[in-house]
């Protein structure tokens, strides 16, 4: 993925911190993914510990980073790209419990262990490596929290250009609980239109119905010209009981106990 951290941050600065405004006079899709508030949408229902620790797995220009020190006693930001924590950085200078971290997980290395982990957007392939060293660095009632695609997703039939990393249902429940399923446990969240922009969140308790979403809000990165008509399409997949298949993206939250 393009890096536009440099960008961000001198149109940051030029509007003085003033991200509703920089949005409105630069409509760009990138642009609204790094900035917007919508993000926060994604676990903004989530219950914190008010007095837990957590480990962001990619910075992702700070679009969750300040949610999470507001409802956590400390953040780690951990990300590869110096440019991009810089950036988190400038965002955040006003947050006093964030600790940025230029590296990857695979080579994280830390005596603290996390009430929470998350991967909103950034676990990659090595899957199996990532979910391990993750499992390592959780506290034993610790959980993980992981949003992405679906690559079975009905945006992407339709054309909409693929995430380089994305996993199916079953994939994600293999990764998360073992072949045999007995890993832990997790629950399923279904972030429309997507886990970026979310709008509205489903649950395996709380499932979509024909009609629900016959009209739904389009993702911005659909494209001009569909293969097919998404609601109708998604009448159909909800009418005969597939919706979790074939949902665009995924939020999981796994802990080794029952309750997360």
């Amino acid at each position: 993925m393009n890096d536009i951290s440099p960008e961000l941050k001198k149109l940051y600065q030029n509007y003085s911190g003033d991200i509703k405004k920089l949005l409105q006079e630069n409509p760009r899709l990138d642009y609204l993914y790094a900035l917007s508030e919508i993000r926060e949408n994604l676990l903004d229902w989530f219950e914190f510990k008010p007095e837990g620790t957590l480990l962001q797995v990619g910075s992702d220009y700070g679009a969750l980073t300040g949610l999470y020190s507001r409802r956590v006693k400390e953040v780690t930001v951990l990300d590869p790209n110096q440019n991009n924590l810089s950036f988190n950085r400038l965002r955040h200078e006003k947050r006093n419990n964030i600790r940025y971290v230029n590296g990857d997980i695979h080579s994280f290395t830390s005596d603290q262990r996390f009430d929470y982990i998350v991967f909103a957007g950034s676990l990659c392939d090595p899957y199996k490596a990532a979910a391990e060293k993750a499992r390592e660095l959780l506290k034993p009632e610790g959980s993980m929290i992981a949003a992405i695609a679906n690559r079975l997703g009905l945006k992407y039939q339709a054309g909409a250009k693929k995430e380089q990393y994305s996993l199916s249902r079953a994939e994600l429940m293999e990764l998360l609980c073992g072949s045999r399923g007995d890993e832990g446990t997790v629950k399923f969240y279904y972030p429309m239109p997507d886990y970026r922009l979310p709008v509205t969140l489903y649950s395996d308790g709380y499932l979509p119905g024909k009609g629900d979403l016959t009209h739904a809000i389009l993702a911005y990165d659909y494209p001009k010209y569909l293969r097919f008509d998404l609601g109708k399409m998604f009448d159909e997949v909800c009418e005969g009981k597939q919706f979790e298949t074939f949902a665009n993206s995924f939020l999981t939250i796994w802990s080794r106990h029952e309750e997360n």
